[in-house]
């Protein structure tokens, strides 16, 4: 089968001809059709540790057929099309009997990162990281919610637990996720103020329904929060960026008991800074705020993701797709910050 190839950290993708992936007795093989390409995978493959081994074939937001099933697989059937969870648990533990296996205590990595993903024709993956897919749901669009959507839908109704009439402030809102957090927020009835920088992205996020905008390069964004909400400041703020100047500006724009959401970090070996912030505990005590982490999805909010897709409550912004063979390409434009929403590669 053709797949794009990781052989280093750091290394360019390289479309080659690869055995097809063997199915074992709990796994589910599919034929690859659509593929979302994000912030995420470009820092897992920059960033050390992430990859187990190489050669690798990343590619974690992935949909498509069901063309063979373990001897042990039962609820899936041959032609079903399905999307994936991400991450590699055990199924077993506390957490991930509780709902929670993004804390699985057996974690064993990510997909794409330590087992081949879907930059393929064929993936195989435990049957328990299968989510069906809705019909009326396209599968660029299944694709991309399996984690820019999804992930949005989790940081909005679990962590900052936004409700109607909130005032929800979102870093990064011009991108493949936060654009979607600016879809989620709204569809839970939120007045949502879009920070990013540039007219493109601002102008991506207001599309996407984003009532108020900031540009952050112009000046204090806690000010500028400030004078958009009569001075109390916002309900929360769900900060896709994860830099310590927008991590701090996020605590000083939160209102008497919000919540900060933090969805994006910054590695230092992609980045060259880090996410680490200053936070006063004496700030914390007297405005009663509370800082969260919001850790991708579950497999059922997934599903929910995917029912809102159906039901026509969010979509998914896709600026561009491109064939398998331009994934080292796509991975370029998102390290250059030009694109707005999300892009997918399409398997023919």
């Amino acid at each position: 089968m053709k797949a794009m190839v990781l052989h280093a950290i750091g290394r360019p993708l390289v479309l080659e001809d690869v055995p097809e992936p063997v199915v074992g007795p709990n796994d589910v093989k599919i034929r690859v059709k659509a593929i979302g390409v994000g912030l995420t995978v470009v820092h897992m493959i920059a960033n050390p540790g992430q990859v187990t081994a190489y050669p690798r074939i990343p590619g974690h937001e992935v949909a498509g057929e069901i063309v063979a099933l373990g001897s042990e697989v039962s609820g899936f059937t041959i032609g079903q099309r399905v999307t994936n969870h991400f991450y590699l648990t055990c199924g077993q533990c506390r957490y991930c009997r509780a709902g929670r296996e993004t804390l699985c205590t057996a974690f064993k990595g990510y997909v794409g990162m330590a087992c081949d993903g879907g930059y393929a024709e064929y993936m195989v993956l435990p049957a328990r990281n299968f989510v069906p897919i809705p019909d009326g749901v396209s599968d660029i669009d299944a694709a991309v919610a399996a984690d820019a959507i999804a992930t949005p839908f989790h940081a909005c109704t679990k962590e900052a637990q936004v409700q109607p009439g909130d005032n929800v402030l979102v870093f990064g809102a011009g991108g493949g996720v936060g654009i979607h957090v600016v879809q989620v927020a709204k569809a839970s009835g939120a007045r949502v103020i879009a920070v990013e920088i540039g007219e493109t992205k601002l102008a991506g996020a207001q599309a996407a329904g984003a009532d108020d905008l900031i540009d952050g390069s112009r000046g204090d964004i806690a000010k500028q929060v400030a004078a958009l909400t009569g001075g109390r400041g916002v309900d929360s703020v769900i900060d896709v960026v994860g830099a310590k100047e927008t991590l701090e500006a996020s605590v000083t724009a939160l209102a008497p008991g919000g919540r900060l959401v933090i969805v994006g970090v910054r590695p230092p070996a992609v980045f060259g800074d880090s996410s680490k912030f200053t936070l006063d505990a004496t700030v914390v005590v007297r405005k009663g705020i509370e800082v969260r982490g919001s850790r991708y999805v579950t497999a059922t909010e997934i599903a929910q993701t995917l029912e809102l897709l159906r039901q026509k409550k969010v979509r998914a912004i896709v600026e561009r797709t491109f064939p398998l063979d331009q994934a080292e390409a796509v991975h370029q434009l998102i390290r250059d910050n030009r694109l707005v929403g999300r892009v997918a590669l399409v398997v023919d």
